[in-house]
């Protein structure tokens, strides 16, 4: 993100030298906006990693007690052998 972020505010600066103050400070308020926009989004894909981290860690830690495939011995849920 940090290469995008760097190539718009490069951008922005080469369009404000030609540019009067007004769109100048206009695009500064954009860029300014653009950044929060940029944070916001890095902020949220760190937390949904960490979501998917701790789910994926949930179904491993279920994971040790599935049957090791389709014909693999049923469990003996009722306690007792009448099947």
């Amino acid at each position: 993100m940090r290469p995008l972020l760097c190539a718009l505010a490069g951008l922005a600066l080469l369009r404000a030298a030609g540019a009067d103050a007004a769109s100048h400070t206009d695009l500064c308020q954009r860029q300014l906006a653009l950044i929060l926009v940029v944070q916001t989004v890095e902020k949220t894909v760190e937390h949904l990693e960490a979501e998917v981290k701790g789910l994926l860690s949930q179904l491993e830690e279920l994971a040790w007690n599935l049957p090791a495939g389709p014909f693999g011995p049923t469990p003996d849920l009722l306690g007792d052998d009448r099947f």
